[in-house]
């Protein structure tokens, strides 16, 4: 008598099954955990591209900002020493820096302070324009107020971006200094001397 073999009983080939599912399900977590790295790595290398940006730009800003502070003294002495409004015009109408020239992203007359320069692969733009201060010119300024704006680009085969723009303001206050007498002459209650050269006396304008 012959025995029939019993196909339903028969586990042969689930072993097959079950490690290809296997494989294919790791291979997914594989996919996934290397996408996810990817997506990371882009974001971290994006922040860093920012970053860059950001500080040149923020040097460029703060360089432009103290050639405008030293030069703003210089020019606004006898303003400050009156008591009155010290103003750019002197930054604004090419007396100082370049020439004004009319800007094709804001339309309006800006001065080029920094028309390209590089910091760490980073290029970077400075320019500086009158506010809008009712007087409908903006070569020169009534309220000692300028904008001052820096763009950074950079590196160039990754574009990294960034801009910075401040409103400055230039003020100062002058006056005659009262109580001093370090240097105010001779006789009771000074405390002049000989040894004392080239005395004070002009105390109009203070910086």
């Amino acid at each position: 008598m012959k025995t029939r073999p019993n196909h339903l009983n028969n586990n042969r080939g689930s072993v097959i099954v079950a490690a290809l599912m296997m494989l294919v399900l790791l291979t997914i977590i594989g996919l996934a955990a290397t996408n996810m790295s990817r997506t990371e790595l882009n974001i971290s290398t994006n922040s860093l591209l920012y970053e860059r940006a950001f500080f040149t730009a923020e040097a460029g800003l703060q360089r432009a900002k103290e050639s405008l502070r030293t030069q703003f003294d210089d020019f606004n002495g006898a303003q400050i020493a009156g008591g009155l409004q010290p103003v750019w015009t002197f930054a604004l109408n090419g007396s100082t820096f370049t020439s004004p020239v009319t800007d094709s992203e804001l339309g309006i007359e800006v001065v080029e302070f920094i028309s390209a320069d590089t910091l760490n692969g980073v290029t970077y733009r400075v320019r500086f324009w009158d506010n809008d201060d009712g007087d409908g010119n903006r070569l020169a300024d009534v309220d000692g107020k300028i904008y001052v704006r820096a763009d950074a680009t950079g590196p160039a085969t990754r574009g990294g971006r960034c801009t910075i723009e401040e409103l400055v303001e230039g003020s100062a206050t002058g006056g005659n200094i009262s109580g001093y007498t370090a240097q105010e002459g001779a006789g009771s209650g000074k405390v002049y001397t000989s040894n004392d050269t080239r005395a004070i006396t002009n105390f109009n304008r203070q910086l």
